[in-house]
């Protein structure tokens, strides 16, 4: 059954909420910063994903969650993909059972090529994990054109912050 965009806004925030980001928002900081919270890596894989299947793909592994994501895009069209597959994870969208990083390394090309066929979501999980994209995206948009880029000095982010700079849900 498909959220609300109140109960996905609800998600956002709660999610996200004291990650300390930094804008512009790299999505290597965001994936960084929620593994470290939860205890749980995510690593992000550049892979050249055969035709037919998304741009995007997250496998759970025992060890970390897997973004792999397109390897052949530029750098917005990853980010994009990066985030997507971000919306899945704090959705709970995971469709397939823990498998080890051995055992995706032992996989043959037919074998992964079917196992990522597999991952098709339901048109409701899509849309969530589009809407969850898109509102991360939309508040680090709204938030950079407040503060164009975080400041490296603490006391400095710490003034940013207290300006209203990095308003939003973050």
């Amino acid at each position: 059954m498909r959220r609300s965009e109140r109960a996905l806004r609800a998600l956002c925030r709660t999610s996200l909420k004291g990650l300390d980001l930094d804008l512009p928002l790299d999505v290597t900081q965001l994936c960084d910063r929620y593994g470290e919270r939860r205890g749980r890596p995510i690593r992000l894989v550049a892979h050249p994903l055969p035709t037919g299947v998304p741009n995007g793909i997250w496998l759970a592994a025992a060890d970390a969650d897997y973004f792999f994501h397109q390897a052949n895009t530029s750098r917005l069209h990853r980010d994009q993909i990066v985030i997507h597959e971000f919306g899945h994870l704090i959705a709970g969208h995971q469709i397939l059972g823990e498998v080890s990083a051995e055992g995706l390394a032992v996989l043959t090309r037919d074998e992964s090529a079917a196992a990522l066929r597999r991952t098709c979501y339901s048109d409701d999980r899509e849309w969530e994990a589009e809407m969850l994209a898109s509102m991360n995206l939309a508040w680090a948009e709204e938030a950079g054109t407040g503060v164009g880029s975080t400041a490296a000095h603490d006391e400095l982010r710490g003034l940013q912050r207290l300006l209203g700079g990095h308003r939003g849900w973050l």
